[in-house]
């Protein structure tokens, strides 16, 4: 591995000359068709859902499953966000198959090859004989990453000894982050420089979902198996005892319960742990979800953790009955929820000042919230 810094020297190496021939025509490059190998997953309607509301999940009660692939490639260059392009454009198991975003792919892709063209010093050549591994990608947030990213990682679990794993070098600060890579026990780890792009000569890529929306029951299940046996091993035993829990989003600067007191009021009567993800490494969290089997939260990253809960549990997601691109409730959870073989219930809540799907805040209906909470109990 080495950093080039001067022009002339990059236009020697081959990696890079090679990357300079493909990628002035990479904004031309179709997108692909779909994979028709796909296959159709049917879900339950959630268990508590009123026969007025059918039609917003009716339509969504099945979703397509594409199959995911580990690739390998020669020469290519993998932006500082963790996008993939070769002498083909880019490089589709970097990215999601939401066609209505490809032109912002092509676009992010296209700035930092631009980058590098004009400023060399911000491109790192690997032309070792190392495989390097990616599994990262431009949406940085908890839910992408262990939803996402992590589960790419378990798909090349076996093969870790004999791969470096590349992350940005902003990575390194965040728990989340460096607590979910521990279980895996990583060898190989390269920190990349903060904005700046990599040509690799090798390059081992697990395919990223296509859809968000989407979860393959084996690499799921085989993801909590991992962080639930992680956890036991590492305390010898979970000695947390949180039953019933409630993830507030008090501390979140977005899609926030207004009425919060009153259903605080109604979920302490009821004998919930109310639960603020901030205060707590991300294996602690781990170790405490894993005991729960009634949780409740809006829609956001905290549901994320549903993944620890083990099978026969119950999730209560208040959701908003306002949308912006969305006109019926995200089945993110809803699908997740199945996918691990948890019971699903959710709430219709009216949305207070920005009526945006991802920050608008929430006005829930207390008393059917507690008719609600009743009912999921009671199973």
């Amino acid at each position: 591995m080495y950093l080039k810094n001067d022009t002339e020297q990059l236009q020697k190496n081959n990696a890079y000359g090679y990357f300079l021939t493909c990628i002035n025509d990479i904004r031309f490059k179709a997108h692909k068709k779909p994979n028709r190998m796909n296959r159709q997953v049917t879900v339950p309607l959630p268990l508590n859902i009123f026969s007025n509301e059918r039609s917003l999940f009716d339509p969504y009660v099945s979703y397509e499953l594409a199959p995911q692939k580990v690739k390998t490639f020669k020469n290519v260059f993998v932006t500082a966000s963790g996008l993939c392009l070769n002498h083909n454009g880019l490089i589709k198991e970097s990215h999601h198959n939401f066609p209505d975003q490809y032109s912002d792919y092509i676009n992010e892709a296209a700035m930092y090859a631009k980058d590098i063209k004009e400023n060399p010093e911000n491109l790192i050549v690997l032309d070792d004989d190392n495989i390097y591994l990616v599994i990262h990608h431009p949406w940085y947030n908890y839910y992408h990453w262990i939803c996402e990213a992590i589960f790419r990682l378990w798909m090349v679990r076996k093969k870790t000894d004999n791969l470096v794993l590349l992350l940005p070098e902003f990575y390194r600060n965040a728990d989340f982050i460096m607590g979910s890579l521990e279980p895996f026990k990583l060898k190989n780890i390269l920190f990349v420089p903060n904005g700046k792009s990599v040509i690799v000569k090798n390059l081992c890529l697990p395919q990223i979902k296509p859809v968000c929306d989407s979860y393959n029951k084996t690499h799921i299940n085989g993801v909590r198996a991992l962080y639930r046996n992680y956890i036991t091993e590492r305390n010898g035993s979970i000695t947390q005892d949180v039953e019933k829990l409630y993830i507030s989003r008090e501390f979140a600067g977005r899609r926030r319960v207004v009425n919060q007191d009153n259903l605080l009021e109604i979920l302490k009567q009821y004998g919930f742990t109310i639960f603020h993800p901030e205060k707590y490494s991300f294996l602690d969290q781990v170790a405490i979800y894993a005991q729960v089997k009634y949780l409740v939260g809006e829609h956001g990253s905290g549901l994320t953790n549903l993944l620890f809960l083990s099978k026969g549990s119950s999730i209560l997601e208040l959701h908003k009955n306002k949308t912006n691109r969305l006109d019926h409730p995200s089945p993110l959870f809803w699908y997740m929820a199945d996918a691990l073989g948890v019971n699903y219930y959710r709430q219709s809540c009216e949305t207070h000042g920005k009526e945006d799907y991802y920050k608008g805040e929430y006005i829930v209906d207390c008393e059917l919230f507690e008719k609600n909470l009743k009912l999921m109990l009671s199973r």
